[in-house]
């Protein structure tokens, strides 16, 4: 159990919390892509040849 001030906050709620945060962060990065206008990321090594755009 975390304590935040005087309130005892489960480990759960904790979780709950986090992947809620991550979720709106992943969002806000792809709002952010898609406002710039995309983006392009391009990885060859050797005979692997990786290309992801997104727009």
């Amino acid at each position: 159990m975390a304590r935040v001030g005087r309130y005892g906050i489960p480990g759960f709620v904790w979780s709950l919390i986090w992947v809620v945060v991550c979720i709106l962060v992943i969002i806000l990065l792809a709002l952010l892509v898609y406002r710039l206008g995309g983006a392009s990321l391009t990885i060859k090594l050797g005979h692997f040849h990786l290309d992801i755009g997104v727009t």
